[in-house]
């Protein structure tokens, strides 16, 4: 190999997002960039009414600690390794740091640019709620903070135990997340010293504990399941070439699948409940329902609209949980078992139609709590109950017929 590491990283960055290129123009199709539009309009009025009419008590700092520490902590990397790189790169291990360093900036530059948004989104309702932190300090030490976990990313990844890593990492997130209410509630030099004996503290454990150089079959796995949610994502409205899925146990949400009985009917049922409970599919719905509950917490909180507002957030995360889990219409699709088995195709469409529209139904129904607990105390128990309508009619009417359209027998897979 005899081109440059810089001239590669170029080449494998524009391969994959000319290989993904294609993909948007189904996403356009599906009206999905429209929805979005509509969904930040509706939300930049709902900001404005929230800012004009602020609640006593509202929860500003805790609100605060929520939006802006996962953007703080989460600091992805994208490397372009593949795993044929552990014999064609190492011997080139000495020039890997040219290499990495094009990683940090293309996703330093991203991060970076989401926390100034979300510190723009954010300081303006801290003011409306009579914060005492200058908004200023609030984004200085905001960006400070980004660039010290990016960091501690690294440190983090280079680590030789994985069990090293997972607390050391829950140690970062939570630290931050007091250094960040803090921030947000006392006094500036007392979050200074704070935030400097955490940092000394942190700096010794790294120091102390064994790690690699450079973590290759870390990054090659993190770089294969980056790729995977690409995959997931765009799966969702077109049928995507994909690599092996990873599979995790997920041991709080397998006993559900575990209960299904073992009857001849039930095969293909049991298979794609794994599927979706144990694939990166299932993280992602996992993820944007966590959002839409928060999302949802923080709308009928405040009323928004009248409470309407708040019922077209929950129906809009409904319908985005939906969108994400046609993806599992594209499961097994080219799996040459399910031809060898003696078992009716017929049947795996029924068991598809019958796992998503259960998961889909219990989605709607977690991302609608906050609108029952929330809404009716403020007198808007109607909208509340139309949000569920709404929902289950979308969930148990409209859904199964495009589920049933995606799963229409294609010649080609033969």
């Amino acid at each position: 190999m005899e081109r440059s590491v810089d001239s590669l990283w170029r080449t494998r960055s524009s391969t994959f997002w000319r290989g993904a290129l294609p993909y948007f123009r189904y996403i356009v199709q599906s009206g999905l960039p429209g929805v979005t539009i509509m969904l930040l309009l509706a939300g930049l009025a709902g900001y404005g009414m929230l800012l004009r009419n602020m609640p006593a008590a509202f929860p500003i700092t805790l609100v605060g600690v929520a939006v802006l520490t996962p953007l703080i902590c989460w600091s992805p990397l994208r490397t372009w390794l593949r795993e044929a790189d552990v014999v064609f790169l190492v011997p080139r291990e000495a020039q890997l740091p040219s290499y990495l360093r094009r990683s940090f900036r293309y996703n330093g530059m991203g991060i970076l640019a989401a926390v100034l948004l979300m510190c723009g989104i954010y300081i303006p309702l801290y003011i409306a709620a009579h914060g005492q932190t200058s908004s200023i300090v609030i984004v200085a030490a905001a960006l400070l903070l980004k660039l010290l976990h990016m960091g501690a990313a690294w440190r983090e990844r280079q680590l030789v135990h994985a069990g090293s890593r997972r607390s050391i990492r829950l140690l970062r997130w939570s630290a931050t997340a007091v250094g960040v209410a803090a921030l947000l509630h006392t006094e500036i030099w007392k979050t200074a010293i704070y935030l400097a004996v955490v940092c000394f503290l942190f700096g010794l454990l790294y120091l102390r504990m064994p790690r690699y150089p450079i973590p290759w079959l870390l990054l090659i796995e993190e770089e294969k399941r980056t790729r995977r949610r690409y995959d997931v994502f765009f799966g969702a409205f077109t049928d995507v070439p994909t690599e092996s899925a990873a599979v995790k146990s997920r041991r709080y949400a397998s006993w559900i699948a575990g209960r299904i009985r073992y009857r001849r009917e039930n095969a293909f049922v049991y298979l794609y409940s794994f599927t979706l409970i144990r694939t990166e599919l299932g993280g992602i719905l996992l993820r944007l329902t966590g959002l839409g509950v928060f999302t949802g917490m923080l709308s009928a909180y405040s009323g928004l609209w009248s409470g309407w507002g708040s019922a077209g957030v929950c129906i809009l995360f409904v319908w985005l949980s939906g969108v994400q889990l046609s993806a599992l219409t594209q499961a097994h699709r080219h799996s040459v078992w399910r031809h060898v088995y003696p078992l009716p195709e017929q049947t795996r469409y029924d068991a598809v139609v019958r796992v998503d529209r259960l998961a889909a139904l219990l989605c709607a129904i977690i991302i609608w709590l906050p609108q029952i607990l929330l809404l009716p105390s403020q007198g808007f128990t109607v909208q509340a109950l139309t949000a569920l309508v709404l929902s289950l009619l979308y969930v148990l009417a409209l859904r199964p017929g495009g589920v049933k359209r995606k799963l229409v027998f294609d010649p080609d897979e033969d």
